[in-house]
């Protein structure tokens, strides 16, 4: 029997931002842009390879929502610039509402693995 196909649990949304990514131990960045995001992560065009697991700060120009991620995929594109998929801690579900950037009231705080009493 045929293993089932994994699939997003979420849908992406096509999502034109501008963020700047840095790396949290050189303190290097970069500023760019997504290509779609979901509740729980974006994908972005990069300049530079990032390797798989990889932590990176992620945080919009414009607004005050900085995350925490990891790369969980980094692949060449045609033009030689990179895509990677990040992963966002905690889960920022506020990226997807009608492209506006949220207050950090927002910002969800309790762990993923936390059950509400």
């Amino acid at each position: 029997m045929d293993a089932p196909l994994l699939r997003r649990a979420e849908s992406r949304i096509s999502l034109k931002m501008f963020v700047k990514i840095s790396d949290p131990v050189t303190g290097a960045f970069e500023i760019t842009s997504t290509v779609d995001v979901s509740c729980h992560g974006a994908r972005l065009v990069t300049k530079r390879f990032w390797n798989t697991n990889h932590a990176l700060l992620v945080q919009p120009i414009r607004g005050n929502l900085p995350s925490r991620g990891r790369v969980a995929h980094c692949a060449t594109r045609q033009d030689g610039t990179y895509e990677i998929g990040l992963e966002l801690y905690p889960p920022t579900d506020d990226w997807t509402r009608s492209g506006k950037l949220p207050s950090s009231s927002q910002i969800a705080t309790r762990p993923r693995n936390e059950t509400k009493s």
